[in-house]
């Protein structure tokens, strides 16, 4: 059995939706269930970290060969033993000078690392580049946004792409920090805090999902978005309907790239044959999980499903969880595991969604989806509490070992030789053939800008006259009716029926 904690924090979600109504129960999360658990598992160490309190983040942990790198909103950056989770060195990005007048670092995305370098953002609108070797700062660069999502490194580790809360995605040189380029797609007006984490393949694409419904595909080399696909819509009554960010990250598995957006569908598309594979009605701001058969979605409601990657269909939905905030899954050995927001674990049976074992691995709740490395499994509590985990017998704890070299050589392996261009669509981005030097390209966007402001002077002056109109229309009417009510008054009787004359009234009109 896990050691537990003390602090209980109610979920936001919750909060926010039951907050207006104490009668309204729709969306309050259900007891825990009673599981009799089925094995055992073992601690191998936890080491406390900082945390992030009631905040959302995206703080998460990042791992080489043998450390395991986090971070805590208020600024501590640390190094431990994957082995024995001893602290080998910490930073605190609090006390620099940029930080000096806020709440604290405010960090949030991250932690990202390749190689010797390791990456983290904040809600301070900065991104920091350290040495994983000791933790020193090699460079720092200002956004003018907050950093929500995890940055990412190329695969050869030479740039860094950051994506910031105003939908702007920068690149920077990894050795210089210089910045290479900036694109951006402008983010809807009401959309989720939650961001797409941005992936890399190899050293050409980019992946990200967008505030509009869209994964965009861009290069890494000059930032033009040479692909989109379209995962939501939005449609709806109201802004909250038409909500549908894709806010979890996309994956890659072979030539298929899976994505899910908030309100609309799951996706899958064939980057072989740029065509959708299929469109199923999942729901999820969240990241997959997956193995070699398998693609484990879960809802924001706190459902948890498994699919069938051969065929698409569902192999079970497991319930027992509504509204407990439940965290993206993550496959380890024969398991689904999930967590939530009063700090339980959860192994669901990747055959039939049973629940086989549960405990509160710490009360201040689980915010993030564990992490699978070499062969131990990672917990990370809003406390800051890391927690190394495994199973207690060799033969699951083998299983496992075996199911993440697997599900590792399915990323490595994700879209390899392909090109993510949608035919027609070369260097210089979407409708911009190569042929088009790079003053060729400026002066065709300038007159696109020129003919989408005349469009808009158009409808402007066409919205103009219709108000003009409608004023006219409205001045007339009431002209109208003011006329018609004075005829009315200049007609009605003595008490006789309105537009009846009295006979007495005539004939003094004809004596007169």
């Amino acid at each position: 059995m896990l050691k537990s904690k003390l602090a209980l924090a109610l979920p936001l979600a919750v909060l926010a939706m039951v907050g207006c109504s104490s009668s309204d129960n729709r969306f309050q999360p259900v007891e825990a269930p009673e599981i009799e658990n089925r094995f055992a598992l073992d601690e191998v160490w936890s080491s406390s970290t900082g945390g992030v309190s009631d905040f959302y983040s995206e703080l998460e942990a990042a791992f080489d060969a043998s450390n395991v790198y986090t971070a805590s909103r208020d600024g501590d950056v640390m190094a431990l033993s994957q082995t024995s989770g001893d602290r080998i060195w910490s930073v605190d990005l609090s006390g620099e000078p940029e930080n000096d007048e806020k709440r604290s670092a405010r960090l949030s995305g991250g932690v990202a690392i390749s190689g010797n370098k390791l990456a983290v953002g904040s809600e301070n609108g900065y991104i920091y580049l350290l040495n994983s070797v000791d933790g020193s700062i090699a460079w720092r660069a200002f956004l003018e946004s907050e950093v929500v999502a995890c940055p990412t490194f190329n695969a050869s580790g030479t740039k860094l792409f950051v994506l910031d809360s105003r939908g702007n995605f920068s690149a920077f040189d990894t050795n210089t920090g210089e910045k290479l380029w900036v694109t951006g797609d402008a983010p809807q007006a009401l959309r989720l805090r939650a961001q797409s984490n941005p992936v890399a393949i190899g050293d050409e694409y980019l992946l990200v999902g967008t505030s509009s419904g869209r994964v965009n595909v861009i290069l890494q080399s000059n930032g033009a978005t040479v692909n989109q696909i379209t995962v939501g819509e939005a449609v709806g009554s109201n802004a909250l309907e038409r909500v549908a960010d894709v806010s979890g990250t996309p994956l890659v598995l072979g030539n298929v790239l899976y994505a899910a957006s908030f309100s609309g569908s799951l996706v899958e598309y064939d980057f072989g044959t740029f065509n959708y594979l299929t469109r199923l009605g999942y729901q999820s701001s969240r990241d997959f999980g997956f193995d070699e058969n398998s693609l484990l979605i879960t809802s924001d409601d706190g459902t948890v499903y498994c699919l069938n990657r051969a065929d698409n269909s569902q192999r079970w939905a497991n319930t027992q969880l509504s509204y407990r905030n439940v965290t993206a899954p993550v496959v380890y050995g024969n398991y689904a595991v999930v967590g939530d927001y009063e700090g339980y674990v959860y192994f669901l049976d990747m055959q039939d969604g049973s629940i086989d074992y549960m405990d509160q691995v710490d009360s201040s709740g689980m915010y993030t989806e564990g992490k699978v490395k070499n062969g131990n499994l990672y917990l990370l509590a809003r406390d800051g509490t890391l927690s190394c985990v495994r199973y207690g017998d060799q033969a699951r704890n083998a299983q496992a070992a075996q199911v993440e070299n697997s599900n590792d050589a399915l990323l490595a392996s994700a879209a390899a030789g392909l090109t993510l261009n949608h035919p027609g669509v070369f260097e210089g981005g979407i409708y911009a053939p190569t042929s088009m030097s790079a003053e060729q390209l400026e002066a065709r966007r300038s007159a696109i800008r020129r003919a989408v402001a005349q469009q808009e002077a158009q409808i402007a002056a066409q919205r103009r006259a219709a108000a003009a109109a409608a004023k006219a229309r409205a001045e007339h009417e009431a002209r109208v009716k003011a006329y018609e009510e004075e005829r009315r008054r200049q007609v009605s009787g003595f008490g006789i029926a309105p537009g009846v004359r009295a006979a007495i009234e005539d004939e003094d009109q004809g004596q007169n």
